[in-house]
């Protein structure tokens, strides 16, 4: 069974940990940690997550994870990458933390260039089914799909794709 921290609501520890499915309390935060991962040529990797996933079973989303207890979300984006995806990274770049109040939920946002040959990538079955590169336009669109995801993520993740899109123009 895995644990996380429970958050307070400036994004601090509070000292107590939960269940990972545990539901929470009001004033009680989890941490998720999402990476953007693109490359030289401003295409972005995106991930097809198993049908067998609660959330989005099946579904064509970005690389991301649950923080656990006593880690920090670099720490868990680059675990989540290196068991879902097969490989070892550490030059990833923190762009923003987003609350999610609905669900009680922060989401901390990094983002790589790295160029990456999937054929290179080892897939954890349980959790992706495939992976793709798409352009940076495909990933606006995905962007603005994403209405499971609050309106400042998306709007900060559109921003940061456009600005990919003008270094490639």
């Amino acid at each position: 069974m895995e644990y996380f921290d429970i958050l307070n609501r400036d994004g601090s520890r509070s000292g107590k940990i939960a269940p990972k499915d545990e539901e929470l309390l009001e004033g009680q935060y989890d941490l998720g940690a999402h990476a953007y991962i693109h490359n030289s040529k401003g295409e972005f990797l995106i991930q097809k997550r198993s049908k067998s996933k609660q959330f989005l079973p099946g579904g064509w989303d970005i690389h991301m994870g649950h923080v656990i207890s006593g880690e920090t979300s670099k720490e868990a984006i680059i675990r989540e990458i290196h068991e879902e995806l097969g490989i070892k990274i550490n030059d990833i770049i923190f762009l923003k933390k987003v609350l999610w109040e609905k669900y009680n939920h922060f989401i901390d946002i990094f983002v790589l260039c790295k160029d990456i040959d999937t054929s290179d990538l080892t897939l954890q079955k349980s959790e992706v089914d495939d992976v793709k590169f798409i352009s940076a336009q495909e990933m606006i669109n995905l962007i603005k799909s994403m209405d499971y995801r609050p309106e400042e993520y998306r709007t900060v993740m559109n921003d940061y794709v456009n600005e990919i899109i003008l270094n490639f123009k």
